[in-house]
């Protein structure tokens, strides 16, 4: 089993729900944007509550990677705020773990999160803390074809199995593309995911601002897409290599298509209107 074909679905209109799925984190809410039933890996928002605090021996039997929305965690000595990212590993230990003031990040799960004891994990895959504010934008491309786009990105974590880009934020500028160019569809032989965090896009299937979030499965065809005031989001390449397979038919773009999305029976009462601002997740 694998996770279901997902453009795009506002996480504001999710309702959140108490509890972490694993049941490792009381007192939390979340809101599960997708997730594989059968092997437990998921994407989710969570949302710590002021004064939220967690003090266990336990470790979370998954890999956890997180980016601070909005608020602040603590772990262990570790502060991380707004737009700050980590890596833990399966088996990391956190003799603390709290939030003073609230927090909600965007985290994704290798496993089901379930609790057991800190033995051991792979320090190879730990990141313990990255402040994307400090870092650089790197303008290079794999791509010819894209490079005239002007797309910047901050590589958070590399995928070592593909020897590639894993985990990005990525930065688009305003007027890509112009309306009614034409431009062939892609594919990719991976799964890729993105989470709008601020700005917007616009494709087949609707315009994407904040909170809007996509899992869309290998060689899915998608676009083209464009943005009038440029966008910043979140990107994950999953389980392929990441290659660009361009298509053949020239597709006329446009900053007008109505929002119409791809959606699993269990999320297609969120599909009816496009959500437009909203300062929540």
């Amino acid at each position: 089993m694998s996770r279901p074909w997902i453009e795009f679905i506002f996480a504001q209109k999710i309702g959140w729900q108490a509890g972490l799925y694993g049941g490792s984190r009381d007192g939390v809410y979340s809101k599960i944007l997708s997730i594989d039933e059968e092997a437990g890996d998921a994407s989710v928002i969570i949302k710590y509550p002021p004064g939220w605090s967690h003090e266990s021996k336990k470790a979370v039997l998954a890999d956890e990677e997180f980016y601070v929305l909005d608020g602040s965690l603590k772990i262990n000595n570790q502060i991380y705020k707004q737009d700050s990212y980590a890596n833990l590993p399966g088996g990391y230990p956190r003799d603390h773990f709290s939030s003073q003031e609230g927090c909600v990040a965007l985290t994704f799960f290798s496993a089901k999160p379930i609790l057991g004891d800190a033995d051991s994990f792979d320090d190879s895959e730990l990141i313990t803390y990255i402040n994307t504010l400090d870092m650089k934008w790197d303008s290079a491309s794999n791509d010819p074809a894209l490079d005239w786009m002007g797309n910047k990105r901050k590589v958070l974590k590399w995928d070592k199995e593909f020897d590639q880009q894993g985990t990005f934020i990525f930065s688009t500028p305003p007027h890509i593309y112009p309306n009614n160019w034409l431009c062939p569809t892609l594919t990719h032989p991976c799964a890729e995911e993105t989470f709008i965090i601020s700005g917007s896009y616009i494709g087949p299937c609707g315009k994407m601002s904040k909170g809007a979030y996509f899992w869309r499965p290998e060689y899915k065809p998608h676009g083209p897409f464009g943005t009038r005031e440029g966008a910043f989001s979140l990107i994950r390449f999953k389980y392929g290599k990441h290659i660009n397979i361009w298509g053949e038919e020239q597709i006329k773009y446009s900053f007008n298509a109505n929002y119409d999305p791809i959606l699993p029976d269990h999320l297609k009462q969120y599909g009816d209107l496009e959500f437009e601002g909203g300062e929540s997740y």
